[in-house]
């Protein structure tokens, strides 16, 4: 990343982070004891993301309220980003996010993430969540090869309850600083050519 496309993420973040605590007073979208400095915490660890997706579109499963897709579409202006979310005061927020922030390479779907991946074919896609309740679903989708690779920010004790030893399928696991309770886990479709013995 150059100079200038830290400085363009930086202040990106910070006005998303802006708007998301004015949202916030009206409509509860996330803790209302939440803080700049918690959400930068939470914007910090989703960035961690950022260089582990190598498909050209990215979708945030139950992406509510943005703090993984928003922030990976800024910093990732290369790639399309589609918001998931089924909960219409979320979506609406999103919708209003994408807009304030002029981001043009992303975009909110009004519904669950298996019926935009059924609709559009996953293949050269990436999943993304965090505190999706059902990421047991997100990996059946690698596993089925019907999405690249899938990103996720979760406990290590829900992680191990979908890794499961599959050909093909790549399993990675990458520490959060300073976290003991969350890791990120990569499951990702590699060709029997790119599989690391």
């Amino acid at each position: 990343m150059t100079p200038t496309d830290v400085s363009r993420e930086t202040g990106g973040v910070d006005a998303f982070i802006d708007f998301l605590l004015d949202y916030n007073r009206k409509v509860n979208l996330v803790s209302r004891h939440s803080t700049r400095d918690s959400l930068r915490a939470l914007v910090s660890e989703t960035l961690l993301l950022r260089d582990l997706v190598s498909a050209p579109l990215l979708a945030d499963a139950g992406s509510g309220g943005g703090l993984l897709g928003i922030p990976l579409a800024i910093s990732l202006p290369e790639k399309r980003v589609v918001l998931a979310e089924t909960i219409g005061k979320k979506a609406l927020f999103l919708e209003a996010a994408l807009r304030r922030l002029r981001l043009d390479n992303a975009t909110v779907w009004r519904g669950p993430v298996q019926d935009l991946l059924r609709r559009q074919g996953g293949r050269e896609c990436a999943l993304a969540a965090r505190g999706f309740p059902a990421i047991e679903v997100l990996a059946d989708f690698v596993y089925r090869r019907r999405v690249r690779e899938l990103l996720l920010i979760s406990s290590p004790e829900k992680i191990e309850k979908i890794s499961r030893p599959v050909a093909n399928v790549r399993q990675t696991r990458y520490n959060i600083p300073s976290r003991d309770n969350l890791i990120i886990f990569k499951l990702e479709n590699v060709s029997r050519e790119t599989r690391s013995p």
